[in-house]
């Protein structure tokens, strides 16, 4: 048994709905290795608690009665503590945390995902201004951005669209090759990008994700596609469909 145990981190709850602050309290209650050291319903009274206290984990709504989770970030700035969303479905919000790549949780709180959170917050780092800007360009605006963030545990860097040549499925990890000839591991499956990349990008197969402005050639019979550096691809049989319809509008 290790004798000193680490210490529990310390939660704020950041929810003006009763029903879903209760709902976070007794998730948060039935998981080891947190403390719950205080909840808030408004920006003003975040602020004030936060400064107290110093807490190692939030648990932010977006909607607040005199402003909103960003704003309570902002004026944290530098960042001291590590951030999960707490949001209802809004296409803007959903888009707008994978851009940033801001971890996010949907109301009503799932009680899996809510676990799953948690368990991951030990490997990620406060967030950086450069996600927060990301985030808040993409919601505050309501706008499709042309760039994300990709947050690993290493890094984080802001990668434009353009900058992708493509994407390739490794299991729960997705492989960004950029045009640089860099590749980056991510620890998000494809079918997440695949949902918010733009019509730019192609899904040829199970496993590969293609921005059509780096495709060259396909050949039908052999199911491959090239690209413009000279990697080639698989098509799968299913797909091929929509290959032949790109390049027949091309």
């Amino acid at each position: 048994m290790n004798p000193n145990p680490p210490a529990p981190l310390k939660v704020i709850i950041v929810e003006d709905l009763p029903s879903f602050q209760e709902n976070a309290e007794k998730l948060l209650a039935q998981q080891p290795g947190f403390t719950l050291i205080g909840t808030c319903a408004t920006v003003r009274e975040s602020l004030a608690l936060i400064k107290a206290t110093k807490p190692d984990l939030l648990l932010l709504d977006i909607r607040l009665p005199d402003g909103n989770g960003f704003t309570i970030l902002e004026k944290m700035l530098p960042f001291q503590c590590k951030v999960i969303f707490l949001t209802c479905y809004e296409e803007y919000a959903v888009r707008a945390f994978r851009y940033g790549a801001i971890d996010f949780l949907l109301k009503p709180l799932d009680e899996d995902e809510f676990k799953e959170a948690l368990q991951k917050v030990n490997n990620v780092q406060p967030l950086l201004q450069e996600q927060l800007n990301v985030t808040l360009d993409s919601y505050l605006e309501s706008k499709q951005l042309d760039y994300i963030v990709l947050r690993s545990q290493q890094s984080s860097q802001k990668v434009y669209f353009k900058d992708i040549c493509y994407l390739q499925s490794d299991d729960c990890y997705t492989n960004f090759f950029l045009n640089n000839g860099m590749k980056e591991v991510i620890s998000k499956p494809l079918k997440y990008y695949e949902e918010i990349l733009p019509d730019s990008f192609l899904r040829i197969h199970q496993s590969y994700l293609v921005n059509k402005i780096y495709i060259r050639r396909y050949y039908s019979k052999e199911g491959s596609l090239h690209l413009k550096d000279g990697t080639q691809l698989p098509v799968s049989v299913r797909r091929k469909n929509l290959v032949h319809r790109f390049f027949k509008f091309w």
